[in-house]
């Protein structure tokens, strides 16, 4: 049994990239302990309004962000969740799983057991392994895959397509309301690269961030991305938050002006 603890948060204007604008943050301290009740370790998790659906070995939580209480689960070890406004998605070492939202239902004393709702989401150009690791959208537009075997990136009908690229180490991925998106590979050093565009296959990204060079330390590993768009000081590029195992990197795409941020102990 594991209960989801430990999250922190930065608070004050941080995120200043002009040049002499850095002001070392203050973490607040605050922490968020929730989700008694959750089974086995935890892989991700998955917000909305509502819930926290987390991803883990044993199942996929549904906890209340209201009463802090598991409130639901499935019955399925998942390694990674993502959901759009309708339909919640699972990614196991056997393929991509999904159940729609309106099939939640719960309690705050007895978590309701939602199985039955679970589907296989069906694929129709294929993906390079089962075996999911990572999985990450946008709305009902963009559906990045990180497999075992590398990266898909999948469009739905009725335009749609799939793109792809065998790649071994891939870790996390990260999809914008354009298309472009970011994907994280391990090995000697870590990296955090970037495809302008979806459309068609690929075999070297528009953009890498290598551990060891300009701005990654190196020897470092890259532990989640998340991108806000459009919020660089042109308006245009976006920025890169990328925790890893030194430090939080807030990367300004364009100029590659960076802060970085560490918890003092």
């Amino acid at each position: 049994m594991t209960t989801i603890s430990g999250a922190e948060y930065i608070d004050g204007g941080i995120f200043d990239f002009t040049e002499g604008g850095y002001t070392p943050p203050t973490w607040s301290g605050s922490t968020y302990s929730f989700g008694a009740g959750v089974l086995g370790t935890i892989n991700q998790i998955w917000t909305d309004s509502n819930y926290v659906y987390t991803a883990t070995t044993q199942e996929l939580a549904i906890v209340s962000i209201e009463t802090e209480q598991k409130y639901a689960y499935i019955n399925q070890p998942s390694n990674t969740v993502w959901a759009n406004d309708d339909r919640v998605f699972i990614g196991t070492t056997n393929g991509i799983k999904y159940f729609f939202k309106t099939c939640i239902s719960g309690s705050a004393t007895e978590a309701y057991d939602i199985s039955p709702c679970l589907r296989t989401h069906n694929l129709k150009y294929g993906v390079l392994s089962s075996d999911i690791k990572y999985l990450h959208g946008y709305s009902d537009n963009w559906l990045a895959i990180c497999t075992l075997s590398g990266i898909d990136i999948y469009k739905p009908e009725p335009q749609g397509y799939r793109s792809t690229a065998s790649i071994d180490g891939v870790q996390k991925c990260f999809m914008t309301s354009t298309g472009k998106f970011y994907y994280t590979v391990s090995g000697t050093e870590w990296s955090l690269n970037r495809v302008d565009s979806p459309t068609m296959d690929w075999t070297t990204p528009d953009k890498s961030y290598i551990a060891g060079a300009e701005i990654f330390s190196g020897g470092l590993s890259i532990n989640a991305i998340f991108v806000t768009e459009g919020t660089a000081t042109d308006t245009i590029n976006n920025v890169l938050f990328t925790a890893t195992s030194s430090g939080i990197y807030a990367i300004e795409e364009g100029t590659e002006l960076h802060n970085i941020y560490y918890t003092i102990l």
